[in-house]
């Protein structure tokens, strides 16, 4: 028998008692229903083959492409390789929304756990949404009609990153192709209807015409000196608080499933180079929009 249990008051739920490879459509509608409740939900001891973490992932919607930038299982372009080996430790890890740095992000991420360390390699999810409520009134309605421009330029250096013979970076010859992209601060979820804050530390590049006329907001900026600059770090620190936080410790055949239009999250990097293993699948979103008037 399916059983849900959340995790938090915010964010999470261990989903039991289901076989992902073979769940009937009355067990996956009450997945999905927690995966927009509880905005990522979590499996043990599934054990997924490339082609039912595929068939899983449809059932949410229509597939991205290959990343652009992540390896990929042999034969399955969709399915990205996550790796640690010994002697490719990961590099510096930043709080993120997966790729904002288009103009459609993705919707949500079916991610496997194949092997993991003995200890260490949580990854961390937070609520956008809780951040966003948090704020005071003032703030909220000042955010409104704000957007922010993000980028791809989060991978440039990163262990993802190839240099072709001239030593020129792969990221960077994309990113030069790539104009940034625009995105609302706050964003309606196209399901729920709520609101959210939209920002991430790796992709977002800055406030766009950033015009400081509440309180709120020029007391946040004040705190470091420049306006835009300040009120994205604040804001960033604010979406870092444990208390809109889930924590999940991987194990083999662990399942973790995600809405992208509401989290980010934050792979911790605490195992070294000790090696561990994780196939991620992604499906397709479309352009966030902002909520054109917010009760607040």
């Amino acid at each position: 028998m399916l059983t849900i249990t959340p995790l938090t008051p915010h964010i999470g739920a261990i989903i039991d008692g289901v076989a992902l490879a073979s769940c009937s459509d009355d067990d996956f509608a009450q997945i999905y229903q927690a995966f927009l409740n509880d905005k990522v939900v979590f499996f043990r001891d599934q054990y997924l083959s490339p082609d039912e973490q595929l068939a899983l992932a449809r059932r949410f919607g229509e597939l991205e492409a290959p990343h652009p930038f992540f390896p990929h299982v042999d034969g399955f372009p969709q399915v990205s390789v996550i790796e640690t080996t010994p002697g490719n430790p990961p590099g510096k890890s930043y709080w993120h929304t997966d790729m904002t740095w288009q103009k459609a992000p993705p919707k949500c991420s079916v991610l496997c756990a194949q092997h993991l360390p003995d200890e260490g390699g949580d990854t961390i999810w937070t609520s956008m949404e809780a951040v966003y409520q948090s704020l005071p009134n003032a703030m909220k309605q000042s955010l409104q009609g704000l957007t922010a421009t993000h980028a791809v330029h989060g991978f440039a250096g990163s262990r993802f990153d190839k240099t072709n013979a001239k030593g020129e970076s792969k990221v960077a010859q994309i990113a030069g192709k790539m104009n940034g992209v625009q995105h609302p601060l706050v964003v309606r979820h196209p399901e729920t209807d709520h609101p959210s804050l939209y920002i991430n530390e790796q992709f977002c590049q800055y406030i766009d015409n950033l015009d400081l006329e509440c309180v709120e907001i020029n007391a946040l900026s004040e705190k470091n000196g420049k306006d835009g600059d300040n009120l994205l770090s604040s804001l960033f620190s604010l979406s870092r608080e444990e208390a809109f936080q889930v924590r999940f410790t991987w194990e083999a055949g662990s399942v973790a499933i995600w809405d992208n239009r509401c989290t980010q999250h934050f792979a911790v990097t605490d195992y070294g180079d000790k090696p561990r293993k994780l196939h991620r699948v992604v499906v397709k979103g479309e352009k966030p929009a902002a909520m054109p008037t917010l009760d607040v």
